[in-house]
């Protein structure tokens, strides 16, 4: 905690958050965490504070919670844009409750009151933790997710591509690097994992209730041995790769019609042409 400080002091907030929009940044949320405890540290600029976790569980949600620190720095509008309040409402009792890495995956591939995303014109799906872009003013969604369990190893789990409810979370570790394959950029690479897995996502989006169940049985007994028994990550990422593709196949046969609301449609019309991947989708 106290090396981020340090560089947040020195060097304020980091640079563009978006590959698509250069000139969009936010302030930074953490949650630093070892078998012993954890802290939440909360930024605004080069501004901080810090609070010990006291309960069972602790989620911050892309908003600022330390409330005397909240009350000074949040902004209203931009906190309800971003949905920070509605998402914590779910991802903190989840976290209270979970007993271990399956729960927290679990609560990650959470899209609240529904068992698939619900669509605002506001802001797509950013009222849960499964984030689905899709909104007219807010656009954001996951980008990967990462699961630890520092009780014993410790042991790390990730998807290391888009949304966890598409995604498989592999077993990895910190001192262990897994080839992904080339850096990736905002248009579509089949060399990488990322957006080899976006056929699979982007597949499953146009009719999420009808196509997730055609393969999550699946996804869900592959993650339980790989927590009940990790294999090398490479060898889980070559896994998941297969099964992906074996996957995303079926859902291209399938042929459904895009069920989503007219402007999420167009939006992902629009995100599919610009990433290249257009035609990767309809082919």
């Amino acid at each position: 905690m106290s090396i981020i400080v340090e560089l947040l002091e020195r060097h304020g907030q980091g640079g563009p958050c978006s590959h698509e929009r250069p000139d969009f940044t936010y302030d930074n949320s953490f949650l630093v965490a070892d078998p012993n405890g954890a802290l939440v540290l909360e930024t605004a600029g080069r501004r901080w504070a810090v609070e010990r976790v006291q309960g069972a569980g602790r989620s911050i949600s892309n908003g600022l919670t330390i409330p005397s620190f909240a009350r000074a720095h949040a902004d209203p509008v931009r906190t309800w844009v971003a949905g920070a309040g509605t998402r914590r409402r779910l991802t903190e009792p989840a976290a209270c409750r979970a007993e271990g890495a399956a729960d927290l995956m679990e609560a990650l591939r959470n899209h609240g009151a529904t068992s698939s995303p619900r669509w605002s014109p506001i802001h797509g799906g950013l009222t849960a933790p499964c984030v689905h872009a899709g909104g007219v003013l807010a656009s954001s969604q996951s980008t990967a997710s990462w699961v630890s369990d520092l009780r014993d190893g410790p042991r790390h789990w990730a998807t290391a591509t888009s949304a966890p409810c598409t995604s498989l979370f592999k077993p990895v570790a910190v001192d262990t690097p897994v080839d992904l394959g080339p850096r990736p950029s905002n248009v579509f690479d089949p060399s990488h994992v990322w957006w080899r897995h976006e056929l699979l996502h982007r597949r499953t989006m146009a009719a999420h209730s009808t196509l997730i169940p055609r393969y999550h049985h699946a996804r869900n007994r592959t993650e339980e041995r790989w927590i009940e028994d990790p294999p090398p990550s490479p060898l889980a990422f070559r896994q998941a790769d297969r099964l992906e593709r074996e996957w995303s196949a079926d859902l291209a046969a399938a042929h459904l019609r895009d069920r989503r609301p007219p402007w999420v449609r167009r939006s992902w019309r629009t995100i599919d042409r610009s990433a290249h991947i257009d035609k990767e989708l309809t082919s």
